[in-house]
């Protein structure tokens, strides 16, 4: 009874003997192996785990990730177009029947002011009812559009190209359009049966209140599309390259900014009793916001809307439904003194025409930024005003700098800077200390 057990200890022993000795085998050769990454030559590379190696590995070169060849890089953009397909063709077949759709609209109702029986209250009132619309339709048709169809094959550069068309201004026009909207649907809505007259004339089947609407419905499509294009990307993004990405998220974002500007610009419908100087020829709107005013001059506080453009600053008094105007700050006469939670205007020189705008420290800082820019523009304008004069005088090195008032609407410029801890006016030469003019953002 004993012996079989004899033998079973004895073959279970043999056989611990031999795990033992091929884990001593296998840690033999793993040692052999890192000793091989200590002594391998300069220039080999050897990936291997040394965490529990008491020898320290050899330094080595950083390595850089392998560039992307282009036979893959070719693939997978095309993988990447193919999950966007069914957008790209949505965007480009409806952009193809907004530019119809428009041309259409301006076939049947354009040539109304050439009719014998216009109503006398249309009469000279083409741009009031139609803006800039023709404009739109023109640039769609012969820049954008082609723009989409050039690059259906390139979606990196389709998004690079339109973001350059928002850099150059292109699309400001939309703004125009939304500030005429008002007085279009007005004149629209005053001569309701003029127009439905005309529709049924031309058989027209949506009638010219579609077709005034169409700019501003096809302005907020494209900030969705551009959204349907970054979802598509982010759930395919093994196979989307990080490139075209941030251009789509780029260009998203410079859009909904334009459209907020879109809307907003309506806003300035609502002024009344200005009889100075025509709103709407201010340079570009940038942008509205609500701030608590102080005015020194009326010695009362009232809640105010802001309007900022290229050229100056208006500000209001809110009254019910109607913005009440107040006061205009030209971007070459403008002064400003700024704290974290507002800022100080006036007109040249502190108390003349003073007034303290407060709100939140963000939106002080937004309105900063926006003003040190609308003055280094004025200034660089100027700038290069005075070069072109010097260039074709021909003697710029020997004369004294010219006064401003040549190009401006005053011959009174404050030499006082009075600009607080935004702007600074430099220290001027003797020689020119009569011509301090220009004001310069500090850096």
């Amino acid at each position: 009874m004993d012996e079989p057990k004899k033998d079973e200890d004895s073959t279970s022993s043999k056989s611990d003997a031999g795990l033992k000795r091929q884990i001593s085998e296998e840690a033999l050769q793993e040692r052999e192996q890192r000793a091989i990454v200590y002594t391998a030559p300069a220039g080999v590379s050897v990936s291997t785990d040394t965490r529990d190696d008491p020898l320290p590995p050899r330094k080595r070169k950083k390595r850089v990730p392998p560039a992307v060849p282009e036979e893959v890089e070719i693939e997978l953009r095309d993988k990447s177009d193919k999950c966007v397909h069914p957008i790209l063709e949505e965007l480009i077949k409806t952009e193809e029947a907004y530019v119809n759709n428009l041309f259409m609209g301006i076939e049947n109702y354009g040539n109304i002011f050439q009719r014998k029986d216009l109503p006398l209250g249309l009469r000279g009132k083409k741009y009031d009812l139609f803006g800039n619309i023709e404009q739109i339709a023109e640039f769609h048709r012969d820049e954008f559009l082609p723009m989409l169809q050039r690059n259906r094959r390139d979606l990196k550069r389709l998004f690079d190209e339109f973001l350059q068309f928002l850099d150059h201004n292109c699309f400001y026009g939309y703004v125009i359009f939304t500030m005429n909207k008002q007085k279009s649907l007005k004149l629209c809505d005053l001569y309701k049966n003029y127009f439905t007259s005309i529709r049924l004339e031309r058989d027209d089947k949506l009638g010219i209140n579609s077709f005034l609407v169409q700019p501003i419905q096809r302005m907020a499509r494209y900030p969705l599309l551009l959204t349907q294009f970054i979802n598509t990307f982010f759930k395919n993004r093994d196979i989307v390259m990080k490139p075209l990405i941030e251009s789509c998220c780029r260009l998203e974002k410079r859009l909904r900014a334009l459209l907020t500007t879109t809307n907003e610009s309506e806003i300035i419908n609502d002024i009344v009793d200005c009889h100075e100087f025509n709103v709407y020829y201010q340079g570009k709107f940038r942008k509205v916001n609500e701030f608590q005013v102080l005015d020194h001059k009326l010695k009362r506080s009232y809640r105010s809307k802001v309007f900022i453009f290229d050229k100056c600053i208006i500000y209001t008094e809110i009254k019910g439904k109607n913005l009440l105007f107040h006061g205009r700050y030209p971007c070459e006469h403008i002064g400003i003194s700024a704290k974290t939670k507002s800022f100080t205007l006036y007109y040249e020189r502190r108390k003349q025409q003073e007034c303290e705008f407060t709100a939140d420290p963000v939106q002080i800082a937004i309105w900063l930024d926006l003003i040190r820019d609308m003055i280094n523009n004025y200034a660089n304008e100027e700038r290069q005003k005075l070069q072109e004069r010097y260039s074709r005088e021909n003697d710029h090195l020997h004369r004294k700098a010219p006064s401003f008032s040549l190009y401006r609407d005053s011959n009174r410029f404050s030499s006082d800077s009075g600009i607080g801890n935004i702007w600074i006016m430099p220290k001027a030469d003797e020689d020119t200390i009569s011509n301090r003019t220009t004001w310069y953002a500090a850096s």
